[in-house]
């Protein structure tokens, strides 16, 4: 009994011996079987055959292993050959050097590729022998995963799906390079495609049906090129394609008139047939630079071109086109800072009384002496100023120089003896300025009264914006201030204007008076044009006056004013100063 107990309190105290050593033990199996990677022990048998000797339930789990597989088993028969050729290899790398290495490999079970990252480790003898190889397995599809969807979403157009312009960029640069290392037996093309009249679809059907458009003209030019090629969109409503191989301009137009013929089929939008075209730009390596970023930008260029002659075409670029272009570019740039630095002048043409030949007023012309290319022409500035928004400052500049002659005159020979001086405002600066507030400022500047100004207009000016243009004219009226209409008679509906709007001044466009014959029906339609003007009040100038012939026969028409070369040119202001002086060279 005694031996029984002594045994029991052994057996107790021997138990709680062992529990205090146990705590102790690691149980290293048990530690490997939960850890969160991959765990592989691995040798290589006599055959030169890797073989696997312990796989943890990590690994297990990655290659998709039953519990039951027996180990140890060749490499090969765990999983698929091909997969595990790159695992096998380094191990056999690390039995022979016996070098620890980390690598990156991929596997695929059924049709999920992992992409795993592994450090192998070699276990040698107390000779230095490897004798076997541990390899660590961590699964990183997760992260690679997201990479590659990063990845697709910087190169990628979210709406669409297609590729984006940095995207596009690369893809031209290697289009480009492969053309030079074939001695450009072959060319690369880029076609820039712009959507006409895209924002009213957004206006009309709101954007989220533009954007589903947008979706559904992806999928159409897709179906308008080559599977070499290269869709991309660039912006908002413009795509683009990379023809990346061509032997023949031709191949790269069919494309073109593929888009084309395309778009005459109407896009059903909600229920709703919408009906649009596209402006297309072509730049090749056979036309344009080489350089990726200089042929998206000649095939910019052309588009531009295409919308400009009236969308719904393609033009292909021409290099006089864009030095034309960019000599425009630089006009541009240059009279912006012509104007800044009052670098213009305004010459004087001189409007007489056709009764008296005596100075009656001016009309001021803008002139610009360029310091390397000389004079520049109105006809080629003024259309420029006017497309660019140059107009407003220059339109500005003029009114304040003709304040500033003006104010002079009054000072050298007195208010009676001074004439008006009529300058010329655009449309487009009477849409994006406050003309009359301008009028304003510059006589109170020059502290003159407002009959010393008078304001041109032409009748596509008032066409442009009617209603604001009427407003502003009665401003200016009110300031003393007399309107010109110009360019009578040359389009539009000019008998209208003399009632509608606050004119007092007409004047009879050069080709009315190029025509003028006794008796003819430009001699006629002046004098029924003088009778109106006469019971209305108006003031009739007649311009382009060039010989004696047709000044008889305003005079004989009782036309009151003219202007013209037979006269006087437009000259500087210091000239025109002699004629306010009286020295009148017309009248000797």
């Amino acid at each position: 009994m005694a031996d029984t107990q002594s045994k029991k309190i052994s057996a107790i105290a021997d138990a709680s011996g062992e529990t205090a050593r146990s705590s102790r033990i690691v149980n290293t199996s048990a530690v490997v079987e939960r850890l969160q990677v991959g765990v592989l022990v691995c040798n290589v048998t006599d055959a030169n055959v890797v073989e696997s000797l312990f796989v943890n339930q990590f690994a297990r789990d990655v290659f998709g292993l039953k519990d039951s597989t027996q180990l140890p088993c060749p490499l090969d028969s765990i999983w698929n050959a091909s997969d595990n050729h790159v695992l096998a290899g380094q191990i056999l790398e690390v039995f022979r050097t016996g070098r620890d290495t980390t690598f990156e490999w991929s596997i695929r079970s059924g049709v999920i590729e992992r992409f795993l990252s592994s450090h192998l480790m070699a276990l040698t003898d107390h000779e230095g022998s490897v004798y076997q190889v541990i390899c660590t397995i961590e699964d990183q599809t997760a992260e690679k995963l997201a990479e590659r969807n990063l990845l697709h979403h910087a190169f990628h157009d979210a709406l669409t799906g297609q590729p984006n312009r940095v995207l596009f960029r690369n893809k031209l640069e290697e289009a480009v390079s492969d053309c030079q290392r074939e001695g450009h037996q072959n060319g690369c093309a880029v076609l820039i495609i712009n959507i006409d009249r895209f924002q009213q679809i957004n206006e009309s059907f709101g954007h989220s049906a533009g954007d589903r458009f947008l979706i559904s003209m992806a999928s159409t030019l897709r179906r308008c090129i080559r599977s070499s090629d290269t869709l991309a969109r660039l912006s908002g409503d413009e795509f683009a394609i990379l023809v990346s191989r061509f032997k023949d301009v031709e191949e790269v137009e069919m494309i073109s008139r593929r888009i084309h013929e395309a778009m005459q089929q109407p896009y059903d939008l909600d229920g709703n047939e919408v009906f649009t075209s596209v402006s297309v730009g072509v730049a090749t390596t056979l036309s344009s630079s080489t350089h990726p970023e200089d042929l998206i930008r000649d095939a910019d260029f052309a588009m531009h071109r295409a919308k400009g002659a009236g969308k719904a075409r393609t033009e292909i670029y021409h290099r006089d086109s864009h030095q034309r272009a960019r000599s425009q570019f630089h006009l541009e740039t240059e009279l912006r800072r012509a104007v800044e630095r009052n670098e213009l002048d305004l010459y004087y043409q001189p409007i007489i009384d056709l009764s008296t030949s005596e100075l009656h007023g001016f009309e001021g012309l803008t002139r610009w002496t360029h310091k390397d290319r000389g004079f520049v022409s109105p006809v080629e500035f003024i259309p420029l100023a006017e497309e660019t928004g140059v107009i407003v400052p220059l339109g500005r500049w003029a009114v304040k120089a003709a304040c500033a002659q003006v104010r002079k005159w009054i000072d050298e020979v007195g208010a009676e003896k001074t004439v008006p001086i009529n300058v010329n405002v655009s449309g487009i600066q009477f849409a994006r300025d406050d003309i009359a507030r301008m009028v304003e400022d510059g006589l109170r500047e020059f502290d003159i009264d407002g009959r010393f100004i008078r304001i041109e207009l032409t009748e596509s000016a008032i066409m442009a914006n009617p209603t604001r243009i009427s407003e502003s004219l009665q401003r200016i009226r009110k300031l003393g201030v007399k309107v010109a209409l110009d360019d009578f008679g040359t389009g539009y509906s000019s008998l209208n204007y003399l009632h509608q709007f606050p004119i007092d001044v007409i004047k009879i466009d050069r080709s009315f008076i190029n025509q003028l014959e006794p008796g003819n029906a430009p001699y006629k339609i002046l004098r029924m044009i003088g009778m109106l003007a006469k019971n209305l009040g108006h003031e009739v100038v007649a311009e382009g006056l060039e010989d004696t012939d047709h000044i008889k026969m305003l005079r004989d028409l009782e036309f009151g004013y003219g202007q013209g070369f037979y006269f006087s040119k437009p000259v500087k202001g210091d000239e025109a100063s002699e004629y306010v002086y009286g020295n009148l060279p017309w009248d000797k």
